[in-house]
């Protein structure tokens, strides 16, 4: 096992360690606790209802993302959106910031100038635990999504 892979693979580890943490968050949890212990959002959506919705990557190359739904100041919903789930639920048409606020923000994006394409990548583990990237490509003039597709990291000859 090469030596960046191995260092991979202990992050992860550790990473997994503090994922508990977010699920065992209970709905009712003020946010002023949620963001003691967890510091401030990378990203924060208004809602059409007034409620808000936190976004909390675990790392740029980490394979959970939690969104927390926020109602009246606290806690109403927890999930861990990087997964098969909310992988299919990517459709052609769907805009970037339909993306970010289903799957937040992507570890890796790449633009293709000649096909005026960019893609969109995240990590996440399956059911099977294996690690996945889902590539979300964009047409880069209409913004919105092309195609998407996962490929399964451990097959592949360059995994980070």
């Amino acid at each position: 096992m090469s030596l960046n892979r191995a260092a991979a693979l202990l992050a992860l580890t550790l990473l997994g360690g503090g994922c508990a943490n977010f699920s065992a968050i209970a709905p009712g949890t003020p946010a002023a606790q949620l963001e003691s212990r967890f510091g401030q959002p990378a990203a924060v959506w208004k809602n059409a209802d007034g409620s808000e919705q936190w976004e909390y990557p675990l790392g740029p190359f980490g394979v959970q993302t939690f969104m927390i739904t926020m109602a009246d100041g606290a806690v109403k919903e927890v999930r861990q959106v990087l997964s098969d789930e909310y992988a299919f639920k990517v459709r052609p048409g769907m805009s970037k910031e339909d993306i970010l606020r289903m799957l937040g923000r992507p570890y890796e994006v790449v633009a293709f100038n000649r096909r005026n394409e960019e893609d969109w990548a995240w990590r996440y583990r399956d059911e099977a635990v294996r690690t996945m990237i889902l590539h979300v490509v964009f047409d880069r003039a209409t913004g919105e999504v092309k195609t998407s597709f996962r490929i399964d990291e451990t097959e592949t000859d360059h995994g980070r």
